[in-house]
């Protein structure tokens, strides 16, 4: 999904892009409608999950916000429009059953138009067996995209990615792999109609065997890539990224922490090599914590750990975050993997290079068919910050979190008194101090935890 700007419903602009989502690529399918059947591994085997998508769209004004959304078929060609839905200021509106009309098996990308400043993401639930995940969409596509993991044949996962045309143009585009831990380098360049959707997997990738790895996509037309990994039990998505920086910042990372760990996966997207030095920061649990790092990444590759360095299965419970740091300063981008390999659950987030005042979260919840969110934001500046915690515009808590450190929000009477009664809702994080720099995720899981992969997670939107 494409989120635009316009001066009215007849002069839809792509310039003054809101901070908004382009949501790309899954299997968007309407209340009543049956998407397709997943297709095969690169082991062959069936995945035999079908799949269905809800798009939250949170209006970042105070004003009201009037929202379109256009779906395309993988050919370019018009699947059909959203009617015009308006969105109170500060509040957020689901795309979901009966307030969704992708046609009965769509199979495609989507593009959402406003007319007030956006956010959206986007969640997807298979069944038979139960896969569910959630990412951001992409506010600014891009010539240039890197993915930084990609894998195949890897324990049972492999990787789908979906790249969406973001232009009305035809697009050519070159996808590189680049083997980390496993694998050969190799590359294929493949054509995408205007407006249309690429599937890449082990049918078209030119990968062969066991492969670990990090993606360069360079298209002649902007495009924007989402990510699906999965074992066939297992589901983990996340996008792309145009360009990174040379720092980055992981608000959760875990060890044993109620039979979560965390994999992290760090891409060198520069021309040269470089030195990256990891350091942990701990907020939780009584075991050990994670040994620092000094790594050499060579240009356009990765590395990853999984579980994270100096911990493993006996060493107890750890929670907290990362900062990662560069010499010579080159652009990263990361990637963490939440994964309790004992009941199946899995979930994955973007790292960030850098934050701002706001961080917006489209989708929390209470009890929500026994789902419920838990909000983590990480002061990633040098002083501390102040921080209002919002739900539905209402702030219902006020933190200071320490330079470098993080906050997590569960519940609580006040953010239940924040959704006034409802379950679902909007969330945002603001920083009291002008400058201040903050990120933010958002996992939402099921209490009790329900059968199959039922955790999600996506990226706060920064604004």
């Amino acid at each position: 999904m494409y989120v635009k700007r316009w001066r009215s419903f007849n002069s839809k602009l792509k310039v003054g892009l809101a901070v908004g989502a382009l949501v790309l690529g899954t299997a968007l399918v309407g209340a009543d409608a049956q998407a397709q059947q997943a297709g095969v591994d690169s082991n062959e085997t069936v995945l035999g999950s079908t799949f269905t998508a809800g798009i939250q769209v949170q209006n970042l004004s105070s004003s009201d916000a009037h929202v379109v959304i256009d779906y395309y078929n993988k050919d370019g060609s018009s699947a059909g429009s959203e009617s015009q839905i308006t969105i109170q200021g500060l509040k957020s509106f689901t795309y979901y059953g009966s307030s969704m009309h992708a046609p009965t098996g769509f199979q495609g990308s989507a593009v959402v138009s406003a007319d007030q400043p956006v956010a959206a993401i986007t969640n997807i639930l298979g069944s038979g067996p139960t896969m569910g995940e959630a990412y951001d969409g992409v506010s600014i596509p891009a010539t240039v995209v890197n993915v930084p993991l990609y894998q195949q044949a890897n324990g049972g996962y492999n990787t789908t990615m979906y790249i969406q045309n973001a232009s009305s143009s035809a697009n050519s585009v070159t996808i590189a792999f680049k083997a980390g831990a496993a694998g050969t380098d190799t590359s294929v360049t493949l054509p995408i109609p205007a407006n249309g959707a690429l599937t890449v997997d082990a049918t078209n990738n030119t990968v062969s065997g066991k492969f670990i790895g990090s993606v360069k996509v360079t298209g002649t037309q902007p495009v924007a890539v989402t990510v699906n990994q999965t074992n066939g039990t297992t589901l983990f998505s996340y996008t792309g990224s145009g360009s990174g920086g040379s720092t980055l910042n992981a608000p959760l990372l875990m060890s044993n922490n109620g039979g979560f760990s965390t994999g992290f996966q760090i891409q060198n997207v520069g021309t040269q090599d470089t030195t990256i030095t990891v350091t942990f920061n701990k907020s939780g649990g009584s075991g050990t914590s994670p040994t620092n790092q000094v790594v050499v990444v060579h240009a356009g590759k990765s590395v990853s750990w999984y579980p994270l360095p100096g911990t493993n299965a006996g060493s107890g419970s750890w929670v907290g975050s990362a900062v990662v740091t560069t010499n010579p300063a080159t652009p990263l981008l990361g990637a963490v993997n939440e994964l309790n390999v004992n009941n199946g659950q899995g979930m994955t987030y973007n790292t960030f290079n850098s934050g701002t005042q706001t961080v917006n979260m489209p989708l929390v919840m209470w009890g929500n068919g026994g789902y419920y969110t838990g909000e983590q934001i990480q002061n990633v500046g040098s002083a501390s910050a102040t921080v209002d915690f919002k739900v539905n515009g209402v702030t219902v808590d006020t933190v200071t979190i320490a330079a470098g450190a993080s906050h997590t929000w569960f519940g609580g009477s006040a953010f239940i008194g924040g959704l006034g009664g409802a379950k679902v809702g909007s969330a945002s994080a603001v920083a009291h101090e002008s400058g201040a720099q903050i990120v933010g995720i958002v996992n939402e899981i099921t209490l009790p935890q329900a059968s199959g992969d039922t955790s999600f997670a996506y990226e706060g939107i920064n604004q």
